[in-house]
């Protein structure tokens, strides 16, 4: 119980993440009107008292949602008054990922041990027959609450605090958050591929089922050893996410 309570306590929001969920939160009220501007980073510097880099990072949060569009020498204007259907992640770096994470909520619904099959087994670097402990939830969005994705994360026993929490769905959440700190992780393996909403999950994520959907599974690897931390795979509708990223080119 000590152990849940210190693990929480350490979660804190960025600033900037806290002004821009109230920029959000006033968008999807009304407080602003459509095609009306946000306040500019120098506005927002002075009602906060915050820096230039936060007010312009608070703008650039409030924008990830879809709610707004940003126009150099126009400002920050309110395109939408509700959540787009579609969400874009922009990921370019493990520290974009784990953002993604972080600002979703994740509802766990199942938290066991499962014996592997065979493909389970060659993503987990073990063999089939093997047990591991299993989490399986579904992400929402925080503002409208609607489903993203049902994503289910499978990680081999260690024997530690980990594993004891990652057993109790009341602290598997901070578990995975623990066991995917950015100062542990070395290097996350992804694979996205096409698939179809199998027919258990189509109800929690408010789709049909058999309809097409998007699979990403990440590895995640340690930074010390380049031990395997856990794998996670998450299902998407397809109607109600996609994926960016910006390639630069070789220096």
């Amino acid at each position: 119980m000590t152990k849940t309570k210190s693990t929480s306590s350490k979660t804190k929001t960025a600033k900037y993440v806290e002004i821009g969920e109230k920029l959000i939160k006033q968008i999807l009220s009304e407080q602003y009107a459509l095609h009306s501007l946000l306040p500019t980073e120098k506005q927002l510097c002075e009602q906060f008292k915050i820096s230039r880099h936060t007010a312009r990072e608070a703008l650039r949060h409030v924008e990830k949602t879809g709610l707004v569009e940003r126009k150099q020498g126009s400002g920050t204007m309110v395109i939408r008054n509700s959540m787009p259907e579609k969400i874009n992640q922009f990921i370019n770096s493990v520290n974009d990922l784990l953002k993604f994470g972080q600002s979703t909520r994740f509802n766990i619904k199942v938290s066991d041990i499962i014996q592997l099959d065979q493909q389970m087994a060659l993503l987990l670097d073990t063999t089939k027959g093997e047990h591991c402990i299993h989490v399986g939830g579904i992400r929402l969005e925080p503002h409208d609450q609607k489903p993203i994705c049902y994503s289910n994360i499978y990680r081999l026993p260690h024997m530690d605090a980990v594993d004891e929490q990652l057993k109790d769905k009341k602290t598997a959440i901070y578990a995975v958050m623990k066991a995917l700190n950015d100062k542990n992780i070395g290097k996350i393996e992804q694979q996205i591929s096409a698939c179809l909403i199998p027919e258990e999950l189509a109800y929690q994520l408010n789709t049909e089922a058999n309809s097409a959907a998007m699979k990403i599974t990440r590895r995640y690897f340690n930074k010390k050893n380049d031990d395997l931390i856990l794998v996670a795979e998450s299902i998407y509708p397809a109607k109600r996410f996609s994926f960016s990223t910006i390639l630069f080119p070789n220096e």
